[in-house]
C-alpha cells in the first residue's frame, strides 16, 4: 500500500491482501505474491494476516489489498515459487 489512508478500507475477516515483499526469511510460505486474510491488527500499522499455513504480523507497506476477493485464500491460489537460499547479511 502506498498510503496509510488505504488502511481504512480494510475489513477484518473479509479483506484479502497479497504480499509485495518476499518474507520467506520468516517462513518459507511467505514469498511475494502470497495471499492472506486480514484477521486483525497487532499494532497501529501492523496487520495480523492469516495465510493458509501460518498467521503472521505484516507491515502495511509490505502488502496490497486484493480488489474484488474476500475470504480465506486456498492453498491452490498461493504461488508455487521456490525461494532462493539466503545468506547472512543479504537483504
Amino acid at each position: 500500500m502506498e498510503d496509510r489512508a488505504e488502511l481504512d478500507r480494510i475489513v477484518f475477516n473479509q479483506t484479502r491482501v497479497t504480499l509485495t515483499r518476499d518474507l520467506s526469511v520468516m517462513n518459507g510460505n511467505l514469498v511475494a505474491g502470497s495471499q492472506g486474510l486480514v484477521v486483525g491488527k497487532l499494532a497501529n500499522y501492523t496487520l495480523k494476516v492469516a495465510f493458509p499455513r501460518v498467521t503472521v504480523g505484516v507491515s502495511w507497506r509490505d502488502c496490497e489489498i486484493v480488489p474484488g476477493k474476500t475470504g480465506m485464500p486456498t492453498e491452490a491460489e498461493q504461488p508455487k515459487l521456490i525461494p532462493n537460499p539466503r545468506h547472512m547479511g543479504q537483504e
